[in-house]
């Protein structure tokens, strides 16, 4: 009894701080999943701010014509804006399936820069200036066409490909979640074992208690009652064993005396 008893409870122990441990990788896993999903969607949001902001200053700088200083500061910070977070989403997909969704986000924010900065330094004006004292030149370049051809197709480019990274990113959480998933599985399944390992002792000491214990002692109870209400001889013929057993010899002993 003291070893079923003793084993029950090493098992319990055993299988709650397997629990424990593993309960602990499942909350210190799905912590960084969360942690990896916001910082995705907060890069992807600052790419989308930084590629609006910059979208609404070189309207109102080329096409408007409005040059207010403060709209070339605007953007000018989301040439930096835009190059930190293609950065940041590099760092984060180049060790992933996805690496070659952050090559070319990078290389669409770097040839958008580039478009942005040749404005910004006034080399899209020369280029128009010059080619306005062509006189044969076919296509000449002017604000319009070069926002339309130029800006425009890189600016569409890049949106598509911040799209494309906020898809992917959450993508490749797929592994993290699945690994999640295993890791409860095996967290549940040292209990669900103890259970039925317990179950099964259960089961056995009530057994044995009601073969080697109980049943004896019901035996003796009934026969002494025998023996002291009808003078019905004490049965000596019980079977049972060890501390019962010894039981039963000194009832015996003790009924023989009294007789």
């Amino acid at each position: 009894m003291r070893v079923a008893f003793l084993s029950i409870a090493l098992l319990l122990i055993f299988a709650g701080g397997t629990s424990l441990l593993e309960l602990e990788r499942v909350s210190h896993d799905t912590q960084l999943i969360l942690e990896a999903s916001k910082q995705n969607v907060e890069i992807a949001r600052e790419m989308a701010l930084a590629l609006s902001d910059q979208n609404d200053a070189i309207i109102y700088m080329a096409v408007v014509g409005d040059t207010a200083q403060h709209f070339r500061i605007e953007s000018e910070n989301s040439i930096t804006r835009l190059k930190r977070a293609s950065k940041e989403a590099f760092e984060l997909l180049s060790n992933t399936d996805y690496h070659g969704l952050a090559d070319s986000l990078t290389m669409h924010t770097e040839n958008l820069n580039t478009i942005v900065r040749d404005y910004l330094d006034g080399n899209v004006q020369r280029r128009i200036e010059a080619d306005m004292l062509i006189d044969s030149l076919p296509n000449k370049l002017t604000i319009g066409s070069w926002y339309v051809d130029q800006y425009k197709v890189e600016h569409k480019n890049l949106s598509k490909q911040i799209s494309k990274y906020m898809t992917g990113s959450q993508s490749t959480l797929g592994p993290d979640v699945s690994r999640l998933s295993h890791t409860a599985r095996r967290a549940v399944t040292p209990v669900f074992i103890s259970l039925l390992v317990m179950f099964v002792v259960v089961m056995m000491l009530y057994f044995f208690l009601k073969r080697l214990y109980v049943k004896p002692m019901l035996r003796i109870n009934r026969s002494l009652g025998d023996f002291l209400t009808y003078k019905v001889p004490f049965d000596d013929s019980i079977e049972c064993r060890d501390e019962i057993k010894e039981l039963r010899e000194r009832v015996s002993t003790l009924i023989t005396k009294v007789k």
